[in-house]
């Protein structure tokens, strides 16, 4: 509250509105998982792949045991794959149709009751030219 030149009240109201945006805003950011790239913790192989499929190795040390989503992102961001697993030493060998020509794809793994999430980028070999294709014209 404060005084104007004149001795008169001058009550200053903040909108309802603002303190509401304020609230939903604060309230997002708190949803926000802190992202730790390249972990120790997750440890993903690219093993092979050809213009069909890309196989990766995953290991993931899951100290806690506890459930965690774990998917796939190709460079757009757009999810190649996703499951719910649980264990504490977890590996998997996962096997992803190429729909793409893609130089990267991305494994999250989001824990449950956490609210991190692992990042883990791998780069993959482009597509192969298929050799028995190309025909001479002689």
């Amino acid at each position: 509250m404060s005084l104007s030149k004149s001795g008169s009240k001058k009550i200053t109201v903040v909108p309802v509105v603002l303190i509401f945006l304020l609230m939903v805003s604060s309230s997002a950011f708190s949803q926000q998982r802190d992202t730790e790239e390249n972990s120790r913790d997750m440890q993903v192989k690219y093993l092979d792949g050809d213009n069909d499929a890309l196989l990766f190795n995953l290991k993931y040390a899951n100290d806690s045991g506890n459930d965690f989503k774990l998917m796939v992102l190709n460079e757009t961001g757009e999810v190649l794959f996703q499951n719910n697993y649980s264990g504490k030493n977890f590996r998997k060998k996962i096997k992803l149709a190429r729909l793409t020509d893609t130089d990267r794809v991305t494994f999250l793994i989001r824990s449950a009751r956490e609210n991190i999430q692992l990042s883990y980028k791998v780069k993959v070999k482009r597509k192969v030219a298929d050799e028995s294709a190309i025909t001479s014209m002689d």
